[in-house]
């Protein structure tokens, strides 16, 4: 039944019909009031009908009972008082003859004579005037309008009636049915009108919610992305405006989406150009002082200066295909190929690659690997180059006579934990939320001191993610850093990023 409801077309014609139900029953009362009630009866009048007249034709018919030959009279006289009350007395014999009334000249000639059957029922206790009508067929006729009848002595021991009467409509049949026509009309007029004002409410509570998804859609065509509409209702344009606040929230979430990755092309343009720059104004100031001075200058002097070329080509080499790979994860272009391999070797090969700079530093790196880890399920040239980044940071930015230890763990569901931890000066607080984003690299003498690009972890979080993965740091000043992230082992499922 609720859905039901919940249809734009079932509402309109609940709404139809409640209103024509609405507009019927005040018509049907406003007839009862206006047409088919009562006359109208002041205080007085009203007071007399509802609580003496069946006590004054009682005392009637017992004083026509007592003088029997004097029913006219009795009834002229009785006539005079109730003249104002538009009512009439009449005196019947058994046979429903007219013996007396109070105005002979119209009611004794138009009555003649009633069914004396019908006189007799009407005595009956469970008689009902206000509900029995005798004569259906004539709304005017005589029987319909007594409202009272007593039994009267006449003379001799013969019996009679006493019968009180409104005053005749006089209605004719012509005035009937042109009563009749005029009801029609009425009832044709009134439909005509509550067929307006009710489409014009309908119409009205329509076009309502359809200006404010017209002006909803104008807004957002104008660009107001955040504007919504508030429809709770579960009918069609209901669901519609829902599906509209859908569609304005996806388009604001895209456009704010272009607008990140406008600002990040920015930064990666200012960024990129920045690190460019640096290493190739120190080859071209090399490169002049050579080509100015070079016969002037000692052989170990000439040969300083170009290793000093050299190895800022090598890190504008490196800077490039940071690049390149970096834009390879992120646009999806990168294929990992899974492979199995035994994760504690690569481990020690990364490790014998960053002895000697560990070893100029005083440093000791060490690796904590079970014997009995599974193998590893991952691109392994993937994984070195993660590896590579963490260690290698981890002797970069360590304090001389530190420690780096490499912990892997089986951590169960098909899964290895990795963590590289460090007892250098560790990061700072508002350093952290920072640590993976491009070319964040912390502090200006952190840049400097190894020649940092900012590419290094934002790469290997992109490799760790497209393994199906995650990796963290966590870290205090003075107390080192730990990164950590995991890696399937050999036959669990995977599905790595394209």
């Amino acid at each position: 039944m609720t859905r039901l409801f919940d249809n734009l077309h079932v509402r309109v014609s609940a709404l139809f019909m409640g209103l024509l139900v609405l507009v019927g029953a005040v018509y049907y009362g406003w007839m009862n009031h206006m047409v088919f009630a009562p006359p109208e009866q002041d205080e007085v009048e009203a007071y007399w009908y509802d609580q003496l007249a069946d006590a004054e034709i009682d005392s009637l018919a017992l004083v026509a009972s007592e003088a029997p030959d004097q029913l006219a009279a009795l009834a002229l006289d009785y006539g005079h008082g109730i003249a104002d009350f538009d009512a009439e007395v009449v005196f019947f014999d058994t046979e429903g003859m007219v013996l007396a009334s109070s105005d002979p000249d119209s009611l004794s000639e138009a009555v003649g004579q009633v069914d004396a059957q019908l006189l007799a029922d009407m005595t009956a206790p469970d008689w009902a005037f206000d509900e029995i009508y005798p004569d259906p067929s004539n709304i005017d006729a005589y029987v319909n309008r007594i409202f009272y009848l007593a039994p009267v002595a006449l003379a001799d021991g013969a019996a009679g009636y006493l019968a009180a009467t409104w005053q005749p409509l006089i209605f004719s049949e012509a005035d009937v049915q042109l009563d009749a026509r005029k009801l029609w009309l009425q009832a044709v007029l009134v439909a005509l009108v509550a067929s307006f004002l009710m489409g014009w409410v309908v119409m009205a509570w329509l076009t309502r919610r359809i200006r404010n998804l017209s002006r909803a859609v104008g807004d957002l065509a104008a660009g107001q992305l955040s504007r919504r509409i508030d429809d709770p209702s579960h009918d069609d344009l209901g669901r519609l405006g829902r599906d509209f606040n859908t569609m304005a929230g996806r388009l604001e979430d895209l456009v704010d989406d272009l607008r990140g990755k406008e600002e990040f092309q920015r930064q990666l343009v200012a960024n990129v150009s920045h690190d460019l720059r640096t290493p190739l104004s120190s080859v071209r100031g090399y490169l002049e002082t050579l080509t100015m001075r070079g016969g002037s200058l000692a052989d170990d002097e000439n040969q300083r200066y170009v290793h000093i070329m050299n190895n800022n080509l090598t890190h504008l080499d490196r800077l490039v295909d940071h690049l390149l790979q970096l834009s390879r994860l992120e646009s999806g272009q990168a294929r990992f190929r899974l492979e199995e391999f035994p994760l504690p070797e690569l481990i020690e090969g990364v490790m014998a690659r960053a002895e000697s700079p560990a070893t100029r530093k005083a440093m000791t790196i060490a690796c904590d690997c079970p014997a009995d880890l599974p193998l590893a399920l991952a691109d392994p040239l993937q994984i070195v180059q993660v590896m590579q980044n963490l260690v290698g940071n981890a002797v970069k930015f360590g304090l001389d006579g530190g420690h780096v230890t490499v912990i892997v763990r089986d951590i169960g569901d098909g899964y290895m934990d990795v963590s590289v931890n460090d007892d250098g000066p560790g990061i700072a607080p508002d350093v952290l939320p920072h640590i993976f984003e491009r070319f964040y690299t912390g502090d200006e003498s952190r840049s400097a001191k190894g020649q940092s690009s900012g590419l290094g972890l934002a790469i290997s979080q992109r490799i760790i993610e497209g393994h199906g993965g995650h990796i963290t740091v966590e870290s205090e000043l003075g107390r080192g850093s730990t990164f950590r992230f995991q890696v399937r082992s050999a036959g669990a499922t995977m599905q790595a990023e394209g």
